[in-house]
């Protein structure tokens, strides 16, 4: 498989994907020692492990960089490990060779859990199966079951007040489970979060996209409860979480808060703008103390069209070159499946582009890329022209660019598309 490039008329682009690409596969552990699973480093630099958390958010960055044998050996393991003796949570961590991280684990009641986790798993492990159409990551057996017992299983375990909606105990110990992946907020505890129902509704969104009815009735719920009930029109936004008197709390809540237009749960118009506003403005007067926090906004800005604020972001990730794995893997993620704006649906052989261009970047190409058995080369001139050519693959492929159409492309074909025409060559 040839190796994925990007080429633009900014060298800064140019040199950051260089770097980022570089960094991320000097993190793989696959064969750096005997018995290590297909793996990478997923985690702080000081500690050898891959963890839930991380693996979930690098795992595009890792497969536009090949890594895929690595993203399921991985995300099988944490589906493994979530067992009945553990309510249903997948552990956090484990060693490179399959072993469970004993500082993240003390015994089948006492270690690191956070709700989040449990529904992140099951959307980036779907989200594999959007960019490869393995049909690995719905027939493997510990998968398959993984992902009903999360929306199913795990819920009725944790759901106190019969709502839909599992609870944190409200402690704010990691070792007894929080509600949020925000571990900068013990001392306000939450014992629902933002975060928590936005990453179950898009676990429960991407299993209806297979299978449709009960999990798209889920799914709509989830999303008009939030809606109607955690809105506060005097602040002009969303809540962060509920409180364990059951009050709402509406403060900055760094991932609790911006998880939430992430997936989509805030919707569209005019309060998810101002929701928008909100996060941005907090940004800058209380950043999060942590780089890896960072990296989640450009996916952020990027699915509602602040093109301009999700490459303020990218660039603070680029410029920091922090050591962080999940820097390089997400920056890699970014610079490719963020700009250009690519949403991938390999087994329905389709693939929607987007262009998220910023201003100071006119052109950006990147070669081989991989969908499925596709290899890719699109490249992009402002958000105006893309020119895709299909290196090879398995039979023809249906490409939709913006609001320009679609159209069907065999190995070996091209196209160069505009707002207005679209040339097959």
């Amino acid at each position: 498989m040839a190796e994925l490039t990007v080429t633009s008329d900014r060298r800064y682009v140019e040199d950051a994907f260089a770097w980022a690409r570089s960094r991320a596969l000097a993190w793989v552990q696959t064969n750096a020692e005997a018995g290590n699973l297909p793996s990478y480093w997923a985690g702080y630099p000081s500690r050898p492990m891959f963890y839930s958390r991380d693996v979930c958010h690098q795992a595009v960055g890792a497969h536009l960089l090949g890594l895929d044998a690595e993203n399921f050996a991985m995300l099988r393991h944490f589906a493994g490990s979530a067992t009945a003796a553990r309510k249903w949570y997948p552990l956090w961590a484990f060693h490179f060779d399959g072993g469970i991280a004993e500082l993240d684990y003390h015994d089948d009641d006492h270690f690191v859990r956070e709700i989040p986790a449990v529904f992140d798993l099951t959307w980036r492990a779907l989200e594999q199966y959007s960019w490869t159409g393995d049909r690995r990551w719905l027939d493997d057996p510990d998968l398959a079951a993984y992902y009903r017992r999360s929306v199913e299983d795990f819920v009725i375990a944790h759901d106190s007040d019969g709502d839909g909606i599992p609870e944190a105990p409200g402690t704010g110990d990691i070792f007894v489970g929080s509600a949020t992946y925000n571990e900068q907020d013990a001392e306000h505890p939450l014992i629902v979060a933002g975060d928590g129902i936005a990453l179950q509704y898009a676990a429960l969104t991407a299993l209806a996209e297979l299978s449709g009815d009960p999990y798209q009735e889920r799914a709509e719920r989830i999303q008009q409860q939030f809606l109607s009930t955690w809105w506060d029109e005097s602040l002009g936004r969303f809540a962060r979480g509920r409180t364990s008197d059951h009050g709402l709390d509406f403060g900055w809540g760094l991932e609790s808060t911006w998880i939430v237009p992430m997936t989509g749960l805030s919707g569209q118009g005019q309060r998810n703008e101002l929701f928008l506003d909100f996060i941005e403005q907090q940004l800058e007067l209380s950043p999060p103390k942590n780089i890896e926090a960072f990296s989640y906004l450009p996916e952020v800005f990027f699915r509602h069209g602040r093109d301009e604020s999700a490459w303020r972001w990218l660039r603070h990730l680029i410029d920091s070159r922090d050591d962080y794995p999940e820097i390089s893997f997400t920056v890699v993620h970014h610079l490719v499946a963020g700009l250009l704006g690519l949403r991938p649906d390999a087994a329905s052989a389709s693939l929607t582009i987007d262009s998220h261009l910023p201003d100071d970047v006119g052109r950006l190409t990147a070669d081989h890329v991989r969908v499925g058995e596709w290899d890719l080369r699109i490249a992009q001139e402002g958000r105006h022209t893309t020119h895709i050519t299909v290196h090879s693959g398995p039979g023809p492929l249906t490409v939709t660019v913006g609001p320009a159409g679609s159209w069907t492309l065999a190995p070996g074909d091209s196209a160069r598309v505009t707002t207005e025409t679209k040339d097959l060559s």
